[in-house]
């Protein structure tokens, strides 16, 4: 070396910074790293300069040579040096390895370890949902004093409710090029029942759809009024409620824990719990669902649970905590006996009588049920055919030509009605009368000789038969088409429709309604006060949904347990050679891989509640980040970060990796980044697919890419220039590389086969394309790519997972 100098640091002359421009390296003949048992001189003779180092205290010293000596030694030499002579650490511990024998002691301690870690997590699960059970899973007991308080708190609420009066004057729908509706016209009254009819395809649940402002997919024309105004979305919302079909609920849950989270959640953030409570009990002694308030809803095919009837109560009661004014129901009765049909219009009908403006759509309901109905829409190919009073539908029909016979019910005529002309009537019509002086020709009685002529080789008992067919399918397919029109037209021309207008016209020009407009409870859209107090109560029926599903934390955490053993007993206390190299290249790869496609799980979580966050989320129940926190914390901390953690602590210690614990940290640290990486990356494809079977293919065939490029299956330096960019989107390449490094780079491999050869694990990371001292920066890399793919599930979420329909 050459041009050099040397600067003290301080006044005591003990730390100096050294550095010399120029060095020059060469290696001398038949020594051991220069042709006896391994040959340095082509890289010893690149070394150019510069070069420099530093010591403290005139001990602490490390050397470092800009060249390609830093593939060797990537974290600079380090020396200890006294008068005369400077030695690497290295050389120490050549002469004595590092022990790699298993320490009973460390591993009871790690075993210690688990047992309290697990036993500080059942004993918190159990204290948490003790106390969710408080909070929202019991009866409510109130004194006088504050029962009254509840009450007054509760009618100061509903006070601000005015009466709603829903109005729809000529709405039509359009989709895909088919006019689904067409010139539909009606109201709804406060206090009123009324029911939409008609078969399927008649348009029933589109109507209501659009009525209830939902997402639609085709063209929608028209006028739809709230008391003669058009609210805003904010305050539509606050005063209605809308109940699917289906009921979407979480089968762990009880019914009074559901009814609570939906009014903890949609009631004002300000009011009481014990007003809340009270709400939810109110609401179940009206809907007759008090009896069964602490059984569980259950699951299909997993947990035995509530009836059909009693789950669309509950669905209805959880519509009803906020006591809308104007309610939608899809098909209230589907799937119901007659018996819980009866009791779930029972209760619409009882919620109507209390000044509310009720909709349903119904197929066809039996006798006693369609005479509960207040007013009756009947539908038939998207064209209304009837709207009034239902205790007038029997009259209308019949001076229209249409008379209900005695012994049928009038929703069962009244779809056939719709469908096609009552057999009654197309009987007598619809025989073919011949003419007295039709030609007789061998036998045959012709209604159309010149049908006859152009036939001459058929049957004539044939002929005529398929004479007779043709005739009357023509003539069912006019007459059905002529009935239809004479359906719409009648009651276009009817003094049902002329009412039904001008009643309609005042609301255009009269403000004698007013939009109830809900300033008071409302949270500004960017409320971080309103996200935390719906991250905390979606965490906690989170929680209890995992607490009362736990099967897929403990098969998480099982497996890791026993492939965490099962991989120290296989790779027990590797060798510090050649082979150990191996093995541990080895064992790292499968706890990546292994963690990689054990994340394909996180594919399910939000795929069982797609429906249910898209109809939640559509009725203002929460915003979107509140649930995606608080489904990310429930699936990152129990299942991405606490297997990793109990595989890895298992494992390594029996495998005999670097036994130092600052190392040992690092891989934890490592495993754990690594399997949030692949978790945020399967739920960027749970967000985006409904399909799970789509999602998780694309899942897995990104995983084995990202494989493919982590160093293992493929020499990095042999990738094509053309594809070595891909290596930069693979995770794998950074967790991988990152465990590499942190348990190669400090080790000096020995190989005895033939003679003692000493081998810088520096050396092995060169070979092998890794780069030595990429650990921090690869670290940083699996924090990036973790933040990127959850913020991309996010966005994914928020817009593409909205209810279309």
């Amino acid at each position: 070396m050459s041009e050099c100098s040397q600067t003290l640091l301080d006044d005591d002359d003990n730390d100096i910074h050294g550095q010399c421009k120029v060095s020059t390296c060469s290696c001398m003949n038949n020594a051991f790293m220069c042709g006896q048992e391994v040959d340095m001189s082509e890289m010893v003779s690149n070394v150019k300069g510069p070069s420099e180092w530093y010591c403290k205290d005139g001990r602490q010293c490390w050397y470092n040579e800009y060249s390609t000596l830093v593939n060797v030694f990537p974290d600079n030499i380090q020396l200890s040096c006294d008068v005369g002579e400077c030695v690497t650490e290295q050389d120490y511990l050549d002469i004595q390895p590092i022990g790699r024998t298993f320490s009973k002691y460390r591993g009871t301690l790690i075993g210690l370890a688990i047992l309290v870690a697990g036993l500080i997590i059942f004993i918190g699960t159990r204290w948490t949902a003790k106390r969710q059970r408080r909070l929202f899973g019991s009866r409510i007991q109130l004194d006088d004093q504050d029962d009254q308080e509840a009450l007054d708190e509760m009618n100061e609420y509903m006070a601000d409710q005015q009466p709603v009066q829903l109005a729809f004057q000529d709405l039509s729908y359009t989709v895909g090029g088919k006019q689904v509706l067409s010139e539909v016209t009606g109201f709804v009254e406060p206090g009123h029942l009324t029911a939409v009819m008609g078969p399927s395809g008649a348009g029933k649940s589109t109507l209501l759809d659009i009525l209830a402002r939902k997402h639609k997919r085709g063209v929608t024309s028209g006028h739809v009024l709230v008391n003669g105004q058009v609210p805003t979305p904010r305050q539509f919302r606050r005063m209605s409620s809308y109940v699917d079909q289906d009921d979407t609920l979480m089968g762990t849950l009880t019914v009074r824990e559901t009814l609570m989270y939906a009014a903890m959640l949609r009631l004002p953030r300000t009011m009481p719990l014990k007003v809340k409570q009270r709400r939810v009990q109110d609401i179940m002694q009206e809907l007759g669902i008090d009896s069964i308030a602490d059984h569980r809803i259950g699951i299909p095919g997993q947990e035995r649970g509530i009836s059909g009837g009693e789950k669309r109560r509950v669905s209805l009661a959880k519509a009803m905590v906020t006591n809308p004014q104007l309610l939608f129901l899809d098909e209230p009765t589907s799937g119901l006996d007659a018996y819980n049909a009866n009791i779930v219009i029972r209760c619409l009908k009882r919620l109507a009588r209390h000044g509310r403006s009720i909709i349903v759509t119904i197929h066809q309901p039996r006798s006693n049920i369609f005479k509960m109905f207040d007013t009756l829409l009947l539908l038939a190919h998207g064209q209304p055919v009837y709207f009034g009073p239902v205790n007038s539908v029997s009259s209308y029909f019949k001076d229209i030509g249409y008379p209900l016979p005695a012994d049928y019910n009038v929703a069962d005529y009244l779809i056939d009605l719709t469908m096609k002309q009552p057999e009654t009537l197309t009987r007598s019509s619809s025989s073919v009368t011949l003419d007295p002086g039709d030609e007789d020709v061998g036998g045959r009685v012709s209604a159309n000789p010149w049908l006859d002529d152009q036939l001459p080789d058929l049957d004539p008992s044939s002929q005529r038969g398929r004479l007779m067919d043709d005739q009357h399918s023509e003539y069912d397919l006019l007459t059905t088409s002529n009935h239809a029109h004479h359906l719409v037209a009648s009651y276009k021309s009817s003094s049902l429709l002329a009412r039904t207008l001008a009643h309609l016209r005042p609301l255009h020009s009269s403000d004698a309604y007013s939009v109830w407009v809900d300033t008071k409870h409302h949270d500004s859209p960017l409320s971080l006060v309103q996200f935390y107090h719906e991250f905390t109560l979606l965490s906690s029926r989170t929680f209890i949904n995992l607490y009362r599903h736990p099967l897929l934390f403990l098969a998480h955490a099982g497996c890791s347990l026993l492939l965490g053993l099962l991989l120290g007993f296989l790779f027990w206390q590797v060798e510090v050679d050649l082979s150990g190299v191996q093995n541990r290249l080895g064992v790292l790869f499968f706890m990546c891989a292994l963690l990689g496609f054990a994340s394909t799980s996180a594919l399910d979580m939000f795929s069982k509640e797609r429906v249910l966050f898209m109809r939640e989320r559509e009725n203002g129940y929460y915003r979107p980040a509140s649930y995606f926190a608080a489904k990310i914390l429930f699936d990152m901390v129990p299942l991405r970060v606490l297997p990793p953690l109990l595989m890895g602590s298992v494992a390594y210690y029996m495998i005999g990796l670097n036994a130092q614990s600052v190392v040992f940290a690092k891989f934890l640290m490592v495993l754990v980044l690594f399997n949030l990486c692949a978790a945020g990356l399967c739920f960027c494809f749970a967000t985006a697919f409904k399909n799970v079977a789509v999602a998780n293919l694309l899942a897995n065939l990104v995983m084995l890419f990202s494989m493919l490029f982590g160093g293992f299956l493929l020499n990095k330096e042999h990738i094509p220039s053309v594809l070595s960019w891909l290596q930069y989107l693979s995770f794998f390449n950074y967790g991988y590389e990152a465990l590499i490094v942190n348990e190669l780079k400090d080790l000096t491999l020995r190989d005895k086969t033939i003679a003692d050869i000493q081998i810088p694990g520096s050396i092995i990371l060169s070979r092998f394309g890794f780069n030595g001292q990429a650990f921090w920066t690869d670290i940083g890399r699996l924090g990036l790519f973790a933040t990127l793919t959850l913020s991309v599930s996010f966005v994914f979420l928020k817009f593409l997972v909205k209810e279309t329909r």
